[in-house]
């Protein structure tokens, strides 16, 4: 089906796509109240994304019957990857995982990973995957596909990976972002949280040859405002270093080997949580945030935690009447940031073209619908 729509109405087929995808419930009035289009169009760029199998038909044409997006209509893989293991998902739009696969491989290249991995997903996979993501941890600069630099992976020097692959001789789209900012994603592709706020991720990896201890502590946080991340002037928002770093805080450091084996080290522990907790408050309340979402430290005593949390918070408020910060702790899931790198991908897919001044959709390609 090709629409007469011309040039001008690209973009209000991409924005209707975008609003019902955004909006769960919205209906073809509001969506034509949104886009200032009459209900005419509305309802021609209705049946074009019907046909197109982004919605799905209904029987009635009421104007206010909620309508209904094809969560099915295309899946996209995501990746996270770590230097002690790796994950792979594969999502739908409603972030519905349909496959998933946790590697344990020791990981010091990662461009050569990814090219050996993806791959070995799309061949396994026994869906269509429409694009690739990954979340690295470190500087990563998403908009060009570069990883800046990465600490865990020793990283001083750039890597670009490319922005597509070819498979069974089509384009797959291959889209890079931070882990933590991965997580962060999750929640606004699949929960649709708009609100300002800051994830703190910390994960705590098992020492393979030594039960008690740790090998690696891995994590960072991010912002998200307007559901987008904060990267700052150089890419490098989120790489927190801890109040610990501060002359005034030194007490309050834990050295990287204490940290290793806190496990059987209840004082260190204890002091390591109280750094992260007033980290966590200060930066909450400076930023102003809505919302704190905490996830990963496995084998730590989260109680312990979200009572210095509490404490500090409240201590850390400058305007206790104003300010009124939601503190969410996220049971570990090594799932959630390959699942995030999904939903950053839909959000690159569907969202992204229509922030741009001139839209271009990889989901929409202009011929099929301009004149």
């Amino acid at each position: 089906m090709k629409l007469s729509l011309g040039k001008t109405n690209y973009r209000q087929v991409c924005s209707m796509l975008k609003l019902v995808y955004q909006t769960p419930g919205i209906n073809r009035k509001q969506l034509g109240e949104a886009l200032c289009i009459d209900r005419a169009m509305v309802t021609h760029i209705y049946n074009y994304l019907v046909e197109q199998g982004w919605l799905i038909e209904q029987e009635s044409a009421l104007k206010r019957l909620p309508l209904i997006l094809n969560t099915k209509r295309i899946y996209v893989a995501g990746i996270e990857i770590q230097p002690e293991y790796q994950v792979v998902i594969v999502s739908d739009i409603s972030g519905r995982i349909v496959y998933e696969k946790k590697l344990n491989e020791i990981v010091t290249d990662i461009a050569q990973f990814f090219k050996e991995t993806v791959f070995k997903v799309l061949y396994e996979c026994e869906y269509e995957i429409a694009a690739v993501g990954l979340g690295i941890p470190g500087i990563v600069l998403s908009s060009e596909n570069k990883v800046l630099r990465s600490v865990p992976f020793g990283l001083t020097e750039e890597i670009q990976f490319p922005n597509e692959i070819v498979f069974n001789n089509r384009s797959v789209p291959v889209f890079v972002e931070n882990d933590v900012r991965c997580w962060g994603w999750g929640k606004v592709a699949f929960q649709k949280d708009f609100s300002s706020f800051i994830v703190f991720l910390q994960h705590f990896i098992d020492d393979p040859k030594d039960p008690s201890k740790f090998c690696r502590i891995t994590g960072g946080s991010t912002l998200f405002m307007n559901a987008k991340p904060v990267t700052g002037s150089h890419g490098c928002a989120g790489e927190m270093p801890g109040l610990f770093r501060l002359e005034d805080y030194k007490a309050m450091h834990v050295p990287e080997i204490k940290r290793l084996n806190m496990k059987n080290d209840r004082p260190s522990m204890e002091k390591y949580l109280k750094n992260m907790a007033m980290t966590i408050s200060v930066f909450s309340n400076t930023l102003d945030v809505e919302k704190v979402f905490i996830s990963g430290l496995e084998n730590m005593d989260i109680d312990f935690l979200k009572s210095k949390i509490e404490q500090y918070v409240s201590e850390y408020r400058f305007y206790p009447d104003l300010q009124n910060i939601d503190v969410n702790f996220c049971l570990p899931d090594l799932r959630s940031t390959a699942l995030g790198a999904c939903g950053y991908v839909l959000e690159e897919l569907i969202v992204a073209p229509c922030d741009s001044e001139a839209v271009d959709s990889k989901l929409f390609p202009r011929k099929n619908i301009e004149k």
